[in-house]
């Protein structure tokens, strides 16, 4: 198990978009064995976040919350998209 914390980010600033919360750091808990995260803006509550094995379960995670901003995270704090195509996959930003 690892644990990524997002820091908290200073009252009044970035957007409803971030994966920062104004109010308290974010800790993400990566089960053994997965290497990604998929996490939503803090501005929707709860959890807001899944965690994932591989590439293509983390490419489907995000098919389903297209409408959700959101950011794909690596285990080791590295920040990737998708590069869409014939054959979708995660590249680093």
């Amino acid at each position: 198990m690892k644990i990524l914390t997002i820091p908290q980010k200073r009252n009044n600033t970035g957007s409803i978009h971030d994966i920062e919360s104004g109010l308290f750091d974010r800790n993400i808990i990566f089960a053994s064995g997965c290497k990604y995260a998929v996490i939503k803006a803090a501005f929707y509550g709860g959890k807001g976040y899944t965690t994932h094995k591989s590439d293509m379960t983390t490419i489907k995670a995000i098919q389903s919350i297209k409408n959700f901003s959101h950011q794909i995270i690596g285990v080791d704090g590295t920040r990737y998209t998708i590069l869409e195509g014939w054959h979708p996959r995660l590249v680093e930003l």
